[in-house]
């Protein structure tokens, strides 16, 4: 009785339909009070009398009740839990529509994050990938701009005008110290490294990107001759 107390008492700190992350919970505020097993069982438990509601393993949120029932997360609300005060980012179309780049959607949400203990957690249509990073306005820049170059050749219908504007953003911001901590926790292709490089050397901003590239390597990757010539043509 002591433990499911212990166990209520910390889940009353939670908003309906804010979701609850139950590895993480436990680790930051019941490990003293309460056994893992005894803690499981009690929201076992609570599921099963309908205080809580179970969304994807290991993840939880207190139940918002209508007059038509219980009303589940938004996408916004899950979103959230994983990216907000610089916990994560959305990335892939979600991104890319946000970036004007396409007015292609996908139906699944991608989010990096490291709000999240394991390698990935799937949550109705929204993946989240763990991605060991603070994300601070410098880091989830060059997250972006890293993952658009990464994907750039599987965007589809992209707009190469836009794209264009972006990548003169891009250099404006780049950061020598987000880039290499980025690399140093996450892999990026050396292709995708040398389309960055491309990009920066293009609009004249110094960089050491070359030691993270070999020189003896063509690396495959649109060059901004070609981008200019396609945003020409799809004029």
């Amino acid at each position: 009785m002591k433990g499911t107390l212990v166990v209520r008492n910390a889940l009353e700190e939670f908003k309906e339909n804010e979701l609850i992350i139950a590895c993480k919970l436990y680790k930051e505020k019941l490990s003293n009070l309460i056994s893992e097993t005894a803690y499981y069982k009690t929201l076992q438990r609570m599921c099963e009398s309908g205080e809580l509601v179970k969304i994807a393993k290991g993840t939880y949120h207190l139940p918002k009740k209508s007059k038509y029932g219980i009303v589940p997360p938004s996408e916004k609300e899950i979103i959230t839990a994983f990216t907000e005060n610089e916990t994560g980012t959305v990335v892939g179309y979600s991104l890319y529509n946000a970036l004007n780049l396409t007015t292609q959607i996908s139906k699944t949400i991608t989010v990096m994050s490291s709000a999240l203990e394991g390698l990935t957690k799937s949550i109705r249509n929204i993946v989240v990938q763990q991605v060991p990073l603070e994300f601070s306005k410098e880091i989830t820049n060059m997250v972006h701009g890293l993952e658009v170059l990464q994907n750039f050749n599987s965007i589809q219908d992209i707009n190469y005008s836009a794209f264009l504007k972006y990548t003169e953003e891009l250099a404006s911001s780049f950061d020598v110290e987000a880039f290499k901590e980025i690399v140093s926790t996450k892999t990026y292709k050396k292709s995708t490294i040398a389309f960055m490089q491309e990009i920066l050397n293009h609009y004249q901003v110094k960089n050491n990107l070359n030691e993270y590239l070999s020189s003896l390597s063509e690396y495959k990757h649109p060059r901004m001759e070609e981008l200019y010539e396609a945003a020409r043509i799809s004029q």
